[in-house]
């Protein structure tokens, strides 16, 4: 009989015993997750000796995703470890968790990554949890270890998919980018006759999910969440946490990203096989969009009057959100703050070019080009990194001026000025020789390569407690 994937099995041959001092050291782990890894132990103890989680389901009365989930979660304690392996009547490898003995120094790891991220945090009905594992784009990116798969769909996909142009567009927009060394063909559709969404709505979404994590870790999931999923949030809020003003226009540009994210949906015709298999996609085609179910209301409290929107989120940025809370997608508030499309592009893809492990990484011109803005010509894109280095270089200056940093701080982020280049170069579009700190990630940038290094210091990217700069909200109006 030909058994259904995925599987499990006890090659290892962890005994009962073993499993009951785990158990006991391991007091946060709830009934089912501690059935789960006692049906493990029961399972076969030869090597390729599998079993579908199908059974483990049946056993517990539970659905196979929500099996699957609690799995993942193990996995992430270090009590289970997942591999793939071929399997008989299976184009693609399938996935097998096995029950392993567990590195004892770990065990206050686990701790906190089977722990909820707050006590106050109410648990999800089992509905929403298989819910969360549904078949578009963002589901199958949860097959990846959290937060890594929101890293890879902001810095790898989107950023350099949407459009950087300030002119809306409403016709169907085709890319071309670049994932896993593959070329990725994207088309962004607009719905119901609305503009496509723009590179600069990206750090309204951002700043969104931003928010979004810290209520979820300060304060719990809303009730409203809970019972049917649709968040209902302030503006001001979402703007306060991107280190924005309330007033002036913000508010007006921020409901304008939102509804442009809820009516563009982004397609992929045709994924790569090295990409269906990373993230377990069974067909090449997939979509993705924003915010669904989206609304926007004014309520009046006294004099004041407040504006509010209501959405729902792809349910696994939905469920990952709830059980990650803070450490969901870290991004430096200065980057959300500073109001220049080409640059939050640039900042996602340094962060996305170091990844978790490398502290330094060197790319020549052409290649940063076909990752960093795929829909524009080369020479634009150097015209555009060029305005991005003089701009924020007198950005920067301009908060030295005002006293919102001081020289050393001006240092840190600008260690190497831009030198003009001469009239006729700059109409050939010469790339701008410079040194500059974007947040994070400081770019030395020479006549053909662009070298990556991580600042150490930066408390989002790096090992420092405090940042060497980070602006105070005196500098919201340079920045609108």
């Amino acid at each position: 009989m030909t058994l259904k994937p995925p599987f499990f099995d006890n090659a290892h041959g962890v005994s009962l015993q073993v499993v009951e001092k785990l158990l006991d050291a391991l007091p946060v782990l709830d009934d089912r997750n501690r059935r789960i890894i006692s049906q493990l132990a029961l399972s076969g103890g030869a090597r390729d000796d599998f079993q579908s989680i199908q059974a483990i389901g049946d056993q517990l009365g539970l659905k196979l995703p929500a099996v699957r989930n609690r799995l993942k979660v193990l996995v992430s304690a270090g009590v289970v470890e997942h591999s793939s392996t071929r399997y008989e009547g299976c184009r693609r490898p399938v996935s097998v968790f096995r029950l392993t003995y567990p590195d004892l120094s770990r065990l206050g790891a686990a701790q906190l990554a089977l722990s909820p991220p707050c006590s106050g945090l109410p648990t999800l009905p089992e509905a929403q949890e298989i819910h969360s594992m549904s078949s578009d784009l963002m589901t199958a990116m949860l097959r990846e270890e959290a937060p890594f798969f929101v890293d890879n769909l902001f810095c790898t996909v989107l950023f350099c998919a949407l459009p950087v142009s300030r002119k809306l567009t409403f016709e169907p927009t085709d890319v071309t980018i670049d994932w896993y060394g593959k070329d990725v063909p994207v088309t962004l559709r607009p719905l119901a006759e609305r503009a496509v969404c723009k590179a600069e709505d990206l750090r309204f979404y951002i700043g969104l999910i931003t928010y979004l994590a810290e209520l979820v870790q300060s304060q719990g999931v809303p009730q409203t969440v809970i019972e049917g999923g649709v968040w209902t949030v302030k503006v001001s809020d979402i703007l306060n946490v991107m280190g924005m003003s309330t007033a002036g226009g913000n508010t007006k540009t921020a409901l304008a990203s939102f509804e442009r994210l809820a009516s563009t949906r982004v397609e992929f015709s045709s994924l790569p096989e090295a990409v269906m298999e990373r993230y377990g996609f069974e067909k090449a085609e997939q979509t993705f969009i924003a915010l669904a179910n989206y609304g926007v209301y004014q309520k009046r409290v006294k004099v004041n009057r407040s504006t509010y929107i209501t959405f729902t989120l792809p349910p696994t940025i939905h469920g990952s959100l709830i059980k990650y809370g803070r450490d969901f997608f870290s991004l430096s508030p200065n980057a959300l703050r500073y109001n220049e499309p080409y640059f939050l592009r640039v900042h996602l893809w340094a962060k996305r070019r170091l990844g978790q492990n490398l502290n330094s990484k060197t790319i020549d011109h052409k290649r940063a080009w076909k990752e960093i803005s795929p829909g524009i010509s080369f020479q634009e894109h150097r015209k555009r990194l060029n305005e991005l280095l003089l701009n924020f270089e007198a950005f920067v200056g301009s908060l030295l001026d005002e006293q919102i940093i001081e020289k050393i701080q001006y240092s840190v982020l600008i260690p190497n000025p831009p030198l003009r280049l001469p009239e006729q170069s700059a109409r050939k579009s010469s790339v701008i020789n410079a040194t500059v700190n974007v947040f994070g990630y400081i770019l030395r940038i020479t006549d053909t390569h662009i070298h990556i290094t991580r600042d150490i210091a930066d408390p989002y990217v790096g090992i420092g407690r405090s940042g060497p700069v980070l602006l105070s909200r005196s500098a919201d109006a340079q920045m609108s």
